[in-house]
């Protein structure tokens, strides 16, 4: 099983009034319970760590723990990229992808930023996750810069709102959605609506979970990827994701 969308570092938690801390051990323990062999991480601290030295330290300590299991992409802020504008203070090999959230940078509101970032993505063969909301920030503002790029790999995670997704992907088909918060019989909506199931990437998105019930991030992990019966949504699609020379078909 692969999932596509996990988060470490600092996080909201259900019952907790600061930011609970989500260390890698942590996150590699709760998937590897859950029976997840692979997945793509990316840390929150970008919410404050400027300079990306925390994040560095987090994603080489998550690859202590979890080595090739691990595939990092590094969470890209506005504030970041006033400081390294080409993204060359990133270590080299630490990082498969990137990662951008409009609700902690405003992307739409700075078009040549986030043209700068999709073309270092571009230059270094990353594939892109984007965070989709349900309004401001979802598919629809971003296709115009998906249609900029055809040769990247980006996934409109949460593929908000959720009717846009099958005129998207019918579209562009370098264009993926994950199912982090996406219920199954919106899925099968998708696919009634003839979305290819090979853009469909599971996702859990924890520790997200955990901020708004009380609940164990392996069992969330394992019950949401049950509800999945598909080895493409459930691990196939990720690794064309990420560029990956199949073993499957």
């Amino acid at each position: 099983m692969f999932d596509a969308h996990v988060h470490m570092g600092y996080f909201p938690r259900w019952g907790k009034t600061e930011p609970y801390y989500y260390s890698p051990r942590r996150i590699f323990g709760a998937l590897s319970r859950a029976g997840v062999d692979e997945f793509i991480v990316s840390s929150t601290n970008a919410i404050w760590d400027v300079e990306g030295t925390s994040m560095h330290a987090e994603a080489r300590e998550m690859k202590r723990w979890a080595g090739q299991r691990a595939h990092i992409f590094f969470w890209v802020s506005l504030r970041y990229l006033e400081r390294d504008p080409c993204l060359v203070r990133l270590p080299e090999g630490l990082y498969e992808g990137v990662k951008l959230h409009g609700g902690e940078s405003p992307w739409l509101q700075k078009p040549e930023q986030l043209m700068r970032v999709l073309s270092l993505a571009r230059e270094r063969a990353f594939p892109v996750q984007i965070h989709t909301g349900k309004s401001d920030n979802g598919i629809g503002e971003y296709l115009p810069y998906c249609r900029r790029f055809p040769e990247l790999h980006i996934d409109l995670a949460h593929g908000l709102p959720h009717a846009d997704v099958a005129k998207a992907l019918a579209e562009l088909p370098h264009v993926y959605v994950d199912t982090a918060f996406v219920s199954p019989q919106t899925v099968q909506a998708w696919l009634d609506a003839g979305v290819d199931e090979r853009r469909i990437m599971f996702g859990s998105d924890i520790p997200a979970p955990q901020r708004h019930a009380k609940i164990g991030l392996s069992a969330y992990v394992r019950r949401e990827s049950q509800m999945f019966s598909s080895q493409h949504i459930l691990s196939d699609n990720a690794r064309r994701f990420l560029g990956q020379k199949p073993p499957y078909v």
